[in-house]
């Protein structure tokens, strides 16, 4: 009994993710940030330090939040994971959720751990990366933009590239930022009349809420082929009273060589 008391004493809880630490059972860790309406996971080791594996993690109720919620758990070979949901309306501010881990053949004895989370707004930032404002683009030929793309919060999310161009000079890319991440996208525009054309992207989240916004402008040379098919690519950039002319030249471009 002296000997379980003195591992009980000295007990020491694995975390793995988001953050890695060992603390001493009872102790508190900063997990970082995450944004309303928004899910975050924590993963523990299974290793009790105790002779037997972890298989079971609850949280105190009285810890979880309004309107926060378990949104599954798992048991892995090595590992407990348990993601929970922010409700959209939560409030910035500090929160601390206490866990218990435990095993079911050996109930007397359990670990717990609290974790701190904090609630911010605009975890997610995006840039913008053009070609160098002097190259002059060619109809057909695609221009490569980056978009930059910072998550800072513990989740995942998932954002849409789309712009006002014609959709057959883009396609909307969907990005899926890992937590706590840096990444470039890169976004492909394909232009398919010449001239001077402004134009802008968009950045949305998962429910088509414009979260940023970018605007640009392309020099377009024209090919012979492109000059005469630039109606066939959309109206966006022609003046409607000669429609019917670039009409009769889109046509003409389908008999033209590349």
């Amino acid at each position: 009994m002296f000997l379980l008391l003195v591992s009980l004493a000295f007990a020491e809880v694995n975390v793995l993710y988001p953050v890695e630490a060992t603390l001493q059972s009872g102790n508190t860790i900063q997990a970082g940030s995450v944004s309303p309406n928004q899910v975050f996971e924590l993963i523990f080791s299974d290793n009790s330090g105790y002779g037997f594996e972890w298989d079971a993690i609850t949280i105190n109720e009285a810890s979880l939040p309004s309107g926060w919620k378990i949104v599954s758990q798992n048991i892995t070979d090595t590992s407990l994971i348990i993601n929970i949901s922010v409700p959209k309306n939560a409030q910035p501010n500090f929160y601390v959720l206490e866990f218990s881990l435990a095993n079911s053949n050996n109930p007397i004895v359990k670990d717990s751990i609290s974790v701190s989370v904090v609630v911010k707004q605009n975890l997610l930032d995006v840039s913008f990366a053009r070609p160098p404002i002097e190259d002059v683009s060619v109809v057909g030929e695609s221009v490569f933009y980056k978009g930059i793309v910072s998550n800072s919060s513990i989740a995942y999310q998932k954002i849409v590239f789309s712009s006002d161009v014609p959709s057959n000079w883009f396609e909307r890319v969907v990005f899926e930022a890992e937590p706590n991440s840096l990444r470039e996208v890169e976004l492909e525009l394909n232009p398919k009349s010449y001239g001077k054309h402004s134009f802008s992207f968009q950045v949305l989240d998962e429910e088509g809420t414009i979260i940023k916004s970018y605007s640009s402008e392309l020099n377009v040379r024209p090919t012979l082929k492109g000059k005469f098919s630039s109606a066939l690519s959309g109206f966006p950039f022609f003046t409607f009273s000669l429609v019917p002319f670039q009409l009769l030249d889109s046509f003409v471009s389908l008999i033209l060589p590349n």
